[in-house]
This record gives C-alpha cells, sequence and structure tokens, in this order.
C-alpha cells in the first residue's frame, strides 16, 4: 500500500453459509434491510401487509401524525395570511441549544433565564415540539417566522434530532421552578404529551414527528434521539419534573418500559449472536436500514455505545437487558481499532494510539464501512472526498462503556460467559 494511505482491513467472522441478521422475529439475508424504499418505510404497502391488529395500531399511529401536521400548517398559515405574507422566513439560526453548566439552580430564578423561557414558548409548535438548529431563547418567533431555521422548507418541524425537543422540555421544567408560571409548566407538559404521540406502537421513536417520510421515519438510534426521549421520560416517571400530574408519570413508566423492549428487540443478532445497533432501524421489521446517502445500514459504535450505557443505567435490569449489555460489551471488544488515532476529521497510524470504534461497521463482516455522498459503499477512508470532512467516522464512546462493564456486572445474575476481555489488533496493512 503506497506511503499514507490506509486500508482498513478488519477481522472477519465466518458465521457459515449466508449471513444473517435478525431482529424483532424478522431475519433477511444480510444486506436486505428493508423490504420497501426508504421513502416508504411507514407507506400505505407495507402497512397494508401486516396482521389486523398490527395494522391497526399503525394506522392510529399514522393518523395522529397526519392530525398533527394539518394543526401545525394551518397555525403557519394562519400566519402568514395575517401577517401578509406567502412564504415562512427562516428562523435564526443556532447550531444546537443544550443546556449548559452555567445554568444552575440560581441562574433559573434570574431575568435571562424568565426571557429565554418566554422566548423558547413561541418556538414551540402546535403539536407540542421544536425543531433543530434554530435559536429558540434571544427572541421571540415572529409571525409567519418559520420553526426552524433551515430555509423555508417544512422540514424538521420539529424533531427529536440534534437534542431538539428534550432539552426544551428540561429547559422549560428548570425555568418552572425558578419563576412559577403556569405558561411553562404547561408548555412542558404539552411537549411530554407530544413524546407519547410520537412513541412507534412497538415502542421506539423516529426522527421527527409528524412524520416525514424517508429515513426520518426510521427509529433512530443516531445522535442519541431513542436514548434522549427515555432519559426525558424517565425522569418523569421518577418524580423528578415534580408539577407533572400522577397520571402522566403513570404513562412515562409505560412509555419507558416499551421503549427499553424496543431496544432490546431491535438489537440484532449475526449467525445467532447477538451484537449491537445501527443508527436507524427499519419501524417495521426493526432491522438495520440506511439514512443519509452516505450512511449505509449498518452496526454503530458511537450509538450502540449511548444505547449500552442507557441499559447499564437502568436501575433493576431484567434477563434481557443484562444479556443485551453483556452481548454488546462482547461486540465492542471484538472490534476495537489500536494503533489508530482520529481527530480533527483525520485518522493516523500512532504506535499505542486507541482504541477506536468506527461509526458504521458492515454486518455480514464487521469490517468498518464509509461513503461519500454518492452512496457507493467503501472500505477505504481515504477513498473519502466530500464527506471525509464533517462527519466523525471513528470515536471513542465504547471506551466508558468497557471501562464501567466490570463494576456494573457485578453481583448481577445472567452474567456467566462475560465478554472475554481479549482485544483483536487490526492485521498489518500491506
Amino acid at each position: 500500500m503506497a506511503s499514507g494511505m490506509l486500508e482498513l482491513v478488519w477481522l472477519v467472522v465466518a458465521w457459515g453459509g449466508t449471513p444473517m441478521a435478525a431482529v424483532g422475529g424478522h431475519a433477511l439475508p444480510i444486506g436486505d434491510t428493508s423490504d420497501g424504499d426508504a421513502t416508504e418505510l411507514l407507506g400505505p404497502r407495507r402497512i397494508a401487509a401486516l396482521a389486523p391488529t398490527e395494522r391497526a395500531a399503525w394506522q392510529r399511529y399514522i393518523e395522529t401524525s397526519d392530525g398533527l401536521r394539518a394543526r401545525d400548517r394551518a397555525s403557519m398559515d394562519a400566519e402568514l395570511r395575517a401577517s401578509g405574507q406567502t412564504t415562512m422566513r427562516p428562523g435564526p439560526y443556532l447550531r444546537a441549544f443544550r443546556m449548559g453548566p452555567e445554568m444552575t439552580e440560581t441562574w433559573f430564578r434570574g431575568d435571562n433565564a424568565r426571557r429565554a423561557a418566554d422566548n423558547m414558548l413561541t418556538f414551540q409548535t402546535p403539536s407540542g415540539g421544536w425543531s433543530k438548529r434554530v435559536d429558540t431563547t434571544t427572541r421571540p418567533r415572529a409571525p409567519g417566522e418559520s420553526y426552524c431555521s433551515e430555509g423555508a422548507k417544512w422540514t424538521y418541524i420539529p424533531t427529536f434530532d440534534n437534542d431538539a425537543t428534550t432539552e426544551q422540555i428540561r429547559f422549560l421544567a428548570a425555568a418552572q421552578v425558578g419563576h412559577p408560571d403556569s405558561r411553562y409548566r404547561d408548555a412542558a407538559i404539552r411537549g411530554i404529551e407530544y413524546l407519547f404521540a410520537a412513541q412507534f406502537p412497538n415502542g421506539c421513536w423516529p426522527q421527527g414527528f409528524p412524520l416525514q417520510g424517508g429515513y426520518h421515519d426510521a427509529a433512530t438510534f443516531n445522535d442519541n434521539v431513542i436514548v434522549n426521549v427515555l432519559h426525558l421520560l424517565s425522569d418523569v416517571a421518577d418524580g423528578k419534573i415534580a408539577f407533572v400530574p400522577a397520571e402522566t408519570r403513570s404513562r412515562a413508566t409505560s412509555a419507558v418500559s416499551r421503549g427499553v423492549v424496543c431496544i432490546l428487540d431491535a438489537q440484532v443478532m449475526v449467525g445467532g449472536v447477538r451484537t449491537v445497533w445501527g443508527q436507524q432501524h427499519d419501524p417495521l421489521t426493526l432491522l438495520p436500514t440506511r439514512a443519509r446517502s452516505y450512511e449505509p445500514a449498518g452496526l454503530s459504535g458511537r450509538e450502540s455505545a449511548l444505547t449500552t450505557r442507557f441499559l447499564m443505567e437502568l436501575p433493576a435490569p431484567n434477563e434481557r437487558v443484562v444479556t443485551a449489555v453483556v452481548a454488546a460489551v462482547a461486540w465492542f471488544r471484538a472490534h476495537q481499532i489500536h494503533g489508530w488515532d482520529y481527530k480533527t476529521y483525520e485518522l493516523k497510524q500512532v504506535p499505542g494510539a486507541g482504541p477506536l470504534w468506527a461509526r458504521l461497521i458492515e454486518i455480514e463482516t464487521g469490517r468498518p464501512i464509509f461513503s461519500n455522498r454518492d452512496g457507493v459503499k467503501l472500505y477505504d477512508w481515504n477513498l473519502l472526498t466530500d464527506r471525509r470532512q464533517g462527519y466523525a467516522w471513528f470515536g471513542k464512546e465504547p471506551a466508558k462503556v468497557i471501562d464501567r462493564y466490570a463494576t456494573w456486572a457485578a453481583g448481577k445474575p445472567h452474567t456467566a460467559g462475560s465478554p472475554n476481555p481479549g482485544t483483536p489488533q487490526l492485521p498489518e496493512n500491506h
């Protein structure tokens, strides 16, 4: 291999016969990750093919989506007519809104918190959520101004991507404590109700709701979507948001239980061996599916680490949860990369560096996979061009899971035959 070039040659596990992936009781040959086009994950043809009870549940879910979409659109149309506009103006841009360490209890008692909360109320959609990449705290939304900042198209309105909606709910809950105000309380509860409405019949969540089509309608582990929602609802169920009614807390408990079941059902099994999760999973079969053009279907080191950490934080994990964690840690250990460093989107060979994990790993071979915007699957990171920068192809997130595993596993039943601590090395390149 030429100097400076890298081809990530991975240890291939021979599963025997035709490789198969299985989740949620479904099994398909590897590569056949969806029985429908990605634009029709929840299209009429697929819904009609379901068993009657399952079909009825998904039809109700889609009707809820359609109703909330109509409500959001009607509200915006009324604003545009009243203000004499024909097209939404983009909202103020902010890369991501997240509650920072400076937002202490003292800070939330101040005027800045009240002003920010007042502004945030204006960016909540009638359906109950918020968009991403929009500054929801600096100023109020103007009539006819979009809920999002990315052009005049109706997209990501609202969404859970980039921590959207869950962070706004947390902010308003904290603001209500610092400045008791029924508007903040009611908006936070409406946001929680929106989380309930957006939950799939099988317990997972899409990237956004109302449904937007394409990969947005997949069960979304990418960017921590499902786990963020479950963390928020767990806090609701545990009474950490004190003003939430008891009935809502009870519903949150049920939603979390269903969400955990969906995570467990979505864990991919290959050749009878339980592994980890992908970034997006087909909402009906729960098999990993593709997302953006440069995100082929595969297993994900980063998203799986975040998902496993959530399972490890459950206060009373049952046998299924323990089994899932044990298997995931075994997979992390088997797929770590040593001798390479990845910083500022550049991968370099550094003796003693690591471990790293690939963002996407091919299901049937365990090899890291990559893609440019043309969607062609690559096995050589050096072939990346338009997606070499701006997308984290490697990460270290599973290391913290492995570090915590021994303490977590101590004293738990069902951990017999726990992961082998052996660390496969990346073979020498030639």
